[in-house]
């Protein structure tokens, strides 16, 4: 087992997923959960008293569960009371850096599964609109997780630490264009002097992919269900369809994902969704396609540009001013969103890496420049 001296290990504790990644040699690996998977769902599920963490806790969550699970709580961060939850069945009331802590620790036992390694402390990302309240409870849903003098680095920063900041040119701008699972946001990068400064930034907290799932739901969905069966009301506002209509995002997220990745139709289908008003059993069998995903989508991606737009106008500058614009966030897997940016910033994207991962790789470059007790950041803006 090898002596570390520095951190090595960075983690992108996301809204609506969490990555952790540890540096071997001179490249950053992705550490796998127990289902193998390079992502684990930001959810938690407590379970006759036990604590789940990951994708089975976001299905309760959004499915069938939902006095016991709760998921996108990193967007109650720094709340406080007005923030807890309360799971029903175990009565326990957690406030959001307590469930955050859970993810860490289901993160923290992936590392030392698959390492052998302990994991005292690591590089945990933010977003760069987080600020002094959210940033202090991170830092306590680290502590609380037993990361110890564990820095917190900016999101954009992570994601070009990943690409690499050296650049023919001494002074250039970077965008990273961040379209996740439940958040957007656009930040303009300097890169100068082997220094990376986050110039400005703008976002918006209610804007990611989750937004195009409930589009898929009410436009797609669900008007094709009220042709079908006798559904009065049939939409979100009516508690007597929440439980059915929360099934329906789930499963619209799962068909747009495999629309996007392979290109063709997808199938959403759930034996027995609800009973419609006449007492039917309503069975859900739905082809979602590329275009339709593209259709609901555009609104928001548009919406997005606008952000980066007005984010770059703040600083005098347009996308033809930027060397490269980084797709991050898994909605930026979806090429229509990448031709969508092409051409509404002209300017020249970059998606080498994996959108899903990069924030997490990043973290853990910066973290191999990290000594493991205490230390000071180098040469990067953007540490706590």
């Amino acid at each position: 087992m090898m002596e570390r001296t520095t951190i090595d290990v960075g983690i992108d504790l996301g809204t609506t997923n969490s990555t952790i990644a540890v540096i071997d040699g001179i490249d950053a690996r992705v550490i796998p959960n127990m289902a193998g998977s390079t992502v684990t769902a930001s959810a938690v599920w407590i379970d006759r008293g036990k604590v789940r963490v990951g994708e089975e806790a976001k299905a309760r969550a959004l499915v069938d569960d939902r006095d016991n699970a709760q998921a996108e709580f990193k967007l109650l961060m720094g709340r406080g009371d007005e923030a807890r939850k309360l799971f029903v069945k175990s009565g326990r009331s957690l406030l959001p850096e307590e469930l955050s802590a859970e993810v860490l620790k289901s993160l923290k036992l992936d590392f030392q599964s698959n390492t052998g390694e302990e994991l005292p402390a690591a590089v945990i990302t933010v977003p760069a609109a987080f600020e002094n309240p959210q940033t202090a409870a991170t830092r306590r849903a680290a502590e609380l997780a037993g990361l110890t003098n564990s820095p917190l680095l900016l999101e954009p920063v992570a994601a070009s630490l990943a690409y690499g900041f050296q650049t023919e040119s001494e002074n250039v701008y970077w965008l990273v264009y961040d379209f996740g699972g439940g958040t957007f946001d656009a930040a303009v990068m300097r890169i100068r002097d082997g220094l990376i400064q986050v110039v400005n930034h703008d976002g918006d907290n209610d804007l990611g992919g989750k937004r195009i799932d409930w589009d898929i739901v009410t436009r797609k969905i669900a008007p094709a269900l009220t042709e079908q069966y006798d559904l009065p009301d049939f939409d979100r506002g009516n508690p007597q369809w929440d439980g059915a209509l929360h099934k329906l995002k789930w499963l619209a997220e799962k068909a747009k994902i495999e629309a996007c990745r392979t290109q063709a139709p997808a199938e959403v289908y759930h034996e027995a969704l609800c009973t419609d008003a006449s007492g039917r059993p309503v069975e859900v069998v739905f082809e979602l396609t590329p275009e339709d995903v593209e259709e609901v989508g555009r609104p928001h991606v548009e919406a997005s540009l606008h952000l980066c737009r007005k984010t770059l106008e703040d600083c005098g500058l347009t996308g033809a001013d930027m060397e490269r614009i980084l797709m991050v966030g898994g909605s930026t897997l979806n090429p229509f969103v990448r031709d969508a940016v092409q051409s509404g910033l002209a300017g020249n994207i970059e998606y080498g890496i994996d959108p899903v991962t990069v924030v997490a790789r990043g973290a853990a470059i910066f973290a191999a420049t990290q000594p493991r007790v205490g230390g000071r950041p180098k040469k990067v803006e953007g540490v706590w």
